[in-house]
């Protein structure tokens, strides 16, 4: 199948994760080499994650073949994988304030894509580096922060 290769094409379809408690990062019971917990990753996908991946594979899928694709392989994969640290109005419902501000522990500030609710349907690049700046901006004034 290789000597096809040229005549391959991939195509990424992108679908925003909705926001699960279940879906979250803590720490173990299991120690590292430092006597630190390590990180526990817990991710699943909800019915209608799967839905929509279902979809949207079916569509792109269709396309491919309207187009006179032969073979369609689907291979399910994530990428920008965010959140962890949401950002909300409470501590009942959030890790950071507006300002990405910790209610858990003062002074301390996030900075990345982990003060997103979802994962979003697309590269979260230029949101995390808006949310950034937007930090840096009111740390630099110390407005509102």
């Amino acid at each position: 199948y290789m000597r096809d290769y040229n005549h391959w094409t991939t195509v990424g379809v992108l679908n925003e994760l909705l926001a699960q408690p279940e879906n979250r990062v803590t720490l173990a019971e299991e120690k590292d080499q430092y006597g630190l917990p390590v990180a526990r990753f817990d991710f699943s996908l909800c019915d209608n994650d799967k839905a929509n991946i279902a979809w949207s594979t079916n569509v792109i899928t269709d396309i491919l073949h309207a187009g006179g694709a032969q073979d369609v392989l689907t291979i399910h994969r994530y990428a920008h994988l965010i959140g962890g640290a949401r950002m909300g109005t409470s501590p009942d419902n959030s890790v950071v304030d507006a300002n990405q501000r910790t209610w858990a522990v003062p002074n301390l500030y996030l900075a990345d894509g982990s003060v997103c609710p979802t994962q979003g349907s697309a590269n979260p690049a230029l949101t995390i580096m808006a949310l950034a700046s937007r930090l840096a901006t009111k740390m630099g004034s110390r407005s509102a922060v």
